[in-house]
């Protein structure tokens, strides 16, 4: 299902960008223009503060959709999924693990499971590009400030066979889940060609969030979560930019 809706997203921004590459008399290189786009971003961090105590680097994907005015001025939404943290969490499962470190699943094998970090972040900010002495009026150093919200949390993959511990509400007792709000900051380059067809961003962001935890026990090592922790970030963000123009009207001579 979640590659299917995936799909679906890459498919509608692109029948997009076909509409918005029809203004071949719109001369970017020239005038700066008010643009709404949609697109596609990634990246990576390295988790900051509290946050590093538990998990490594994460990598992201996500979609965005914004506003470049005319004055050059910006406004955005973006929601981003986080995945393949390395994990290092003291006892974690030590309730299910047999004396040789080991986890036995719902068929008496030895289980084979992967652990990872995940998250996600939904957020929304205001932004600035200043052109420079070598780009086009509408491409140049870029400044964003955004805020919203966030959560991360252990997960547990295994293809094999069932474990009942970490299925439904009681995979809760283990994946030390955590949400808050958080406030960032991006610093990088906005391009868009002359020509319509390359829109990129790339960049440096870093941010801080104040998260909460939303398990009170971990059932393996019967301690209390910390209920209020620091957790920041810094990475690399890129992303590719698909405007949607309005259609000029077109003219006639007789």
């Amino acid at each position: 299902m979640k590659r299917a809706i995936w799909l679906g997203v890459v498919c509608l921004l692109f029948g997009l960008s076909h509409k918005g590459g029809a203004q071949t008399n719109r001369d970017i290189g020239q005038t700066s223009v008010t643009s709404p786009h949609i697109g596609l971003m990634g990246g990576g961090f390295a988790p900051q503060g509290d946050w590093s105590i538990r998990y490594g680097i994460f990598g992201q994907m996500g979609l965005t959709a914004g506003l470049k005015t005319a004055n050059n001025n910006y406004l955005y939404v973006k929601a981003t999924s986080w995945s393949g943290a390395n994990v290092e969490e003291p006892g974690l499962l030590s309730d299910l693990t047999t004396s040789q470190g080991q986890i036995i699943d719902n068929e008496g094998d030895i289980a084979q499971i992967t652990i990872t970090g995940r998250g996600g972040q939904f957020g929304m900010g205001i932004g600035k590009i200043f052109p420079t002495v070598w780009s086009n009026p509408n491409s140049g150093w870029m400044i964003k400030l955004g805020a919203g919200s966030l959560h991360h949390k252990v997960h547990f993959g295994y293809s094999e066979n069932r474990i009942s511990p970490l299925e439904g509400e009681r995979v809760k007792g283990y994946d030390r889940m955590r949400w808050g709000g958080y406030g960032e900051v991006f610093t990088g380059f906005w391009f868009m060609s002359d020509n319509q067809r390359i829109n990129v961003f790339a960049g440096l962001s870093a941010g801080m969030s104040k998260t909460f935890s939303m398990r009170t026990q971990n059932f393996d090592t019967l301690e209390l979560n910390d209920p209020v922790a620091w957790d920041g970030w810094m990475g690399i963000e890129a992303g590719w930019v698909f405007h949607i123009y309005r259609r000029s009207a077109k003219e006639y001579w007789y």
